[in-house]
């Protein structure tokens, strides 16, 4: 009978008493049970906190995104997520912030000369990026590996795929939707991709249009920005527009809390600046509208004639 009993005792795990003579735990005891589980539980998230610390950051070269972010900057090695404000027709501002974090990752790994240059894994099922407008953010068009998935589940499955490969700097994916399956089995791949080294980031477009009455699904992405296109500041002395200048709102983002800024992009120096707040008042007065610019023209009677140049929001 003893023997038995002492096999039964080691089946159950315990210590010379079998499981069915346990004695239940006083008062007393359950409570100090349940404070071990409590710190265990705190020990834990924790270090799930100091491993987010420890992850490799891309400072976004502006202090006031950069100190609102978890670790001094957008971390790397895990899945972000961009949507714009508008309809699909106007989703070329979440694609101006994409590749501006991409210019500036750029930026990061040539200052590191020991870290080969990496490319870009970019997954479409449009395949309308237009490569030679890379040139103009400092992109080399080279280092961009183009891929057309023909249905969604293809384009997340190239999307984890890729993350998989250490030879890439980045995973981009313009999705049409992104549930929070899908969201955590790529979240889980960027992150063990830094056992293979750097890491390697994920980035989801949306480019399709979710009104905000419906409301957003759960995500397992590290962070989720909204992008808003908003009006450029005239550069003196030019014909054209001036840089691009974006209302960035941080949704969430694990380790960190929400906030919104308005941001002017500069490819010359590759970095984001706080733009000046817009101020009220009519179009028509100001130092561009008092002195009306000219151009040379051919078609004019005589070879020094001017014709003058209307500005566009004058005329409309």
């Amino acid at each position: 009978m003893a023997p038995a009993l002492h096999e039964k005792s080691r089946d159950s795990g315990l210590s010379g008493t079998p499981r069915a003579f346990r004695r239940p735990l006083s008062r007393a005891e359950g409570r100090q049970a349940g404070l071990a589980a409590l710190r265990a539980q705190i020990s834990r998230i924790e270090s799930a906190g100091r491993g987010l610390a420890r992850r490799p950051v891309l400072p976004l070269g502006l202090s006031a995104l950069d100190e609102a972010l978890p670790g001094g900057g957008l971390p790397l090695a895990a899945l972000h997520e961009i949507e714009g404000e508008r309809a699909e027709w106007d989703d070329g501002v979440t694609l101006g912030f994409c590749l501006a974090l991409l210019a500036r990752l750029r930026r990061l790994s040539s200052d590191n000369q020991s870290v080969p240059p990496k490319h870009v894994l970019w997954i479409s099922r449009w395949g309308d990026l237009y490569p030679p407008a890379l040139v103009a953010l400092g992109l080399d068009p080279g280092r961009f590996i183009m891929v057309r998935a023909k249905a969604e589940p293809d384009l997340l499955w190239a999307m984890e795929e890729g993350l998989r490969c250490n030879r890439l700097a980045a995973v981009v994916g313009e999705v049409e939707g992104l549930d929070r399956l899908a969201g955590r089995r790529l979240q889980l791949a960027a992150e063990a991709s830094l056992e293979n080294g750097a890491g390697v980031t994920a980035f989801a477009l949306h480019r399709r249009f979710r009104p905000r009455r419906r409301g957003r699904d759960a995500s397992a992405a590290l962070s989720r920005w909204r992008v808003t296109a908003a009006r450029s500041n005239d550069i003196e002395d030019a014909t054209f527009i001036g840089r691009p200048r974006w209302r960035l709102d941080l949704l969430r983002c694990r380790g960190a809390a929400p906030g919104s800024w308005q941001v002017e992009w500069d490819n010359a120096a590759c970095g984001f600046s706080l733009a000046p707040a817009l101020r009220d008042g009519s179009l028509a007065t100001g130092p561009l509208a008092a002195r009306p610019r000219t151009i040379q023209t051919q078609a004019s009677a005589g070879p020094g004639a001017e014709a003058e140049l209307i500005d566009f929001r004058q005329a409309v």
